[in-house]
């Protein structure tokens, strides 16, 4: 319990058992990168902001004036007008209640590490709940959750339809290629199930799948952790909240691919938006336990879903 309270630093306590909850809101978001065992690869990537209003709002260029630069000594340039399309997204709040019964100090229990734990506890739920939906969740079906990349991208989606050869570094070539060639970017990464990551790695022939250590200790398998795309290195993150899909295509497994652009030209396009971090409020007596609730509001950004390609249906088994 000890662990708890330290890698929590031991949180100042804003809870008075006898007259009430002083309803202060203790900000967690420093702590999170220190939570063990947490699986939210994405999350961690993506850069944080600070949002306001009611939504998350941006402008997109959606046509530029080209081809047209060039003009005659003492002439006046060529004006086009750019066109934009303004974009929201609206601040969705997740969070967790918890409560520490009487049973439990009763017990023996002490009340600063059941907080410490049930806080942890708390702030994991909250993290994973937010990987899962920054991939699939869908505001239209469940209103109470923001969009997700599976909802954004419409532009760029690539079939595989089950294909029999199943992963091949072509599929990424593509969308690589694609991003390019049509909207000028370099993606950053490349997220997928950790089905998918074990096709990926078995690409490879059996020769490349031994290494022997300095102990001549034998290592099967290999651990591919990068693609080198035709502009450099792109990072493969596996997570679980891609699920493969065994139901479409009886008798084989398929899954889906991201290829993203998280940030270009120096500026952010895929990223998370705060109204307010993560925070603890404590609620007082609730019946034969004291509560609190950890809350966040926050949405997913997406400023531009044409710069991310969905490689959808790769055969896995």
């Amino acid at each position: 319990m000890d662990n708890l309270n330290n890698v929590l630093d031991k949180l100042e306590k804003a809870i008075n058992t006898t007259t009430g909850a002083n309803l202060i809101r203790e900000n967690l978001s420093g702590y999170i990168d220190r939570l063990a065992f947490k699986q939210t690869p994405i999350r961690d990537r993506l850069m944080r902001k600070v949002g306001s209003g009611a939504a998350a709002t941006w402008r997109v260029a959606t046509a530029i004036g080209t081809g047209n630069s060039a003009f005659a000594e003492g002439a006046k340039p060529n004006e086009d007008d750019a066109s934009y399309a303004p974009r929201s997204a609206i601040y969705k709040e997740l969070g967790k209640t918890k409560t520490i019964t009487d049973k439990q100090i009763a017990a023996g229990a002490n009340f600063i590490d059941q907080e410490a734990e049930q806080t942890q506890n708390g702030m994991h739920e909250i993290v994973q709940d937010e990987e899962v939906y920054i991939i699939n969740g869908n505001a239209t079906s469940s209103p109470l959750q923001f969009n997700g990349l599976d909802t954004y991208i419409t532009t760029n989606i690539d079939d595989d339809n089950n294909d029999a050869l199943g992963f091949r570094t072509e599929l990424l070539d593509n969308a690589v290629q694609t991003l390019i060639d049509n909207y000028g970017v370099i993606p950053t990464a490349i997220y997928c199930s950790f089905g998918m990551k074990k096709a990926i790695n078995q690409f490879l022939n059996g020769n490349q799948r031994i290494d022997i250590t300095n102990s001549n200790t034998p290592t099967m398998g290999i651990d591919i952790v990068n693609y080198q795309s035709v502009n450099g290195k792109l990072p493969i993150i596996a997570t679980t909240a891609i699920a493969n899909d065994s139901t479409t295509y009886t008798g084989n497994v398929v899954g889906d691919i991201y290829v993203v652009t998280e940030q270009s030209g120096g500026q952010s396009v895929l990223y998370m938006e705060d109204l307010y971090p993560m925070s603890k409020i404590p609620l007082g007596r609730v019946g034969a336990g004291i509560s609190f609730m950890i809350t966040e509001a926050t949405v997913l950004v997406c400023r531009a879903e044409e710069m991310m390609v969905k490689v959808a249906n790769v055969r896995i088994s």
